[in-house]
């Protein structure tokens, strides 16, 4: 096995949190459409599509949904970011293992987001569908089992004021392949919890002898995201536009989760990523029960469109993501067609706890 199939296969599971292709044409109309927590629904038909609005003790009504929301103007230059005028903990939030035998990543070595520092509330009420969620997955290239991987939602943070979930994946090559391209990645993601827009993301990458560090902040106030992206050398720049709300790869996952999908229909929403802003299409292709070490279960499948070349995948390739058919839509299953067969990652054991276990 070579450095680039040990890669594709650690990182699999990204690619089903819609780590998409290049970008398509920005839509002039594409902003996120409205989440089933926004709709015009009565509290009974809220609790029958379980999808209440996630909230904390005590807060505000929830502003007008993002569909709702005006374009802003935005002007072809940009100015330079200017300083932040909230200081965040220097330090990254600790994490805690939740499985048997979890490996846990190191945070000290590197540049992660200034959010990092922000700690879960574990006095926050969490409602959405993935409320206290956390879900281990072993990650396949063909029949062999070459790495391990974890998304969490490891809570509530309190950011400019509102309820946002930390949202969290990490990875692990196996050991046979630690040898010769040792893997651990993080990914980590700030997801207002009333509205579902991203607020932020972070990725941090050891690859063998590859490193990079990327972090943006979405920076709605001043129509611009701004962040820097580190490898080796000093760290660059990282800014654009932003005249709508849009998620980040791992985020959409989420957001994909929190809405109510109906075979034949798809979902379209804006996504940045790696300093690209680009509409994103995910098809509802079926229906179709799975079986994995965790359970069988009545999924629905989805597939976020990939169009031209995509990290770790070939042009055409096919990118897969079974969701339980239920109010958890939790992601089971996840296959890509890679250069030469196909990686997949399949749940093996997930939980939902109480906060204080999982923080």
């Amino acid at each position: 096995m070579n450095k680039r199939q040990a890669a594709i296969i650690s990182l699999a599971f990204l690619l089903a949190a819609c780590h998409a292709a290049q970008p398509l044409p920005s839509s002039e109309n594409s902003s996120l459409p409205k989440t089933a927590v926004q709709e015009n629904q009565t509290t009974a038909e809220k609790t029958e599509n379980n999808l209440p609005i996630v909230e904390e003790k005590e807060t505000e009504a929830v502003p007008p949904s993002v569909s709702q929301t005006p374009k802003i103007e935005v002007k072809k230059e940009i100015e330079p970011a200017a300083t932040q005028e909230v200081t965040f903990p220097s330090e990254p939030a600790a994490d805690r293992a939740i499985f048997d035998g979890e490996d846990l990543i190191d945070f000290s070595e590197r540049s992660l987001h200034p959010y990092a520092g922000l700690v879960p509330n574990v006095n926050a009420t969490q409602k959405a569908p993935w409320a206290y969620e956390q879900l281990k997955y072993g990650i396949y290239y063909t029949f062999v089992k070459a790495g391990t991987a974890y998304i969490k939602n490891r809570g509530l943070v309190s950011l400019h004021g509102r309820p946002v979930y930390l949202l969290q994946t990490t990875a692990f090559s196996a050991p046979v392949i630690d040898a010769v391209f040792k893997v651990r990645d993080v990914n980590q993601s700030w997801l207002d919890a009333q509205e579902f827009y991203s607020l932020g993301y972070g990725q941090s990458v050891r690859e063998g002898r590859y490193i990079r560090d990327e972090w943006v902040t979405f920076d709605y106030d001043n129509h611009q995201y701004i962040g820097q992206s580190k490898k080796k050398a000093e760290p660059k720049q990282v800014q654009g536009p932003l005249d709508i709300k849009v998620l980040d790869m791992l985020s959409s996952l989420y957001y994909v989760r929190s809405q109510k999908l109906e075979v034949g229909k798809d979902l379209v929403f804006d996504i940045v990523n790696r300093s690209k802003q680009y509409p994103l299409i995910v098809k509802v292709l079926k229906k179709e029960k799975v079986k994995t070490e965790a359970g069988t279960f009545n999924t629905i499948v989805v597939e976020p469109q990939i169009r031209g070349e995509g990290i770790f995948v070939s042009k055409g390739k096919s990118l897969k993501v079974w969701l339980t058919d239920d109010k958890y839509k939790m992601p089971v299953k996840m296959t890509v067609e890679v250069f030469i067969g196909s990686v997949s990652a399949e749940l093996l054991e997930y939980k939902r706890q109480a906060p204080e276990n999982i923080l």
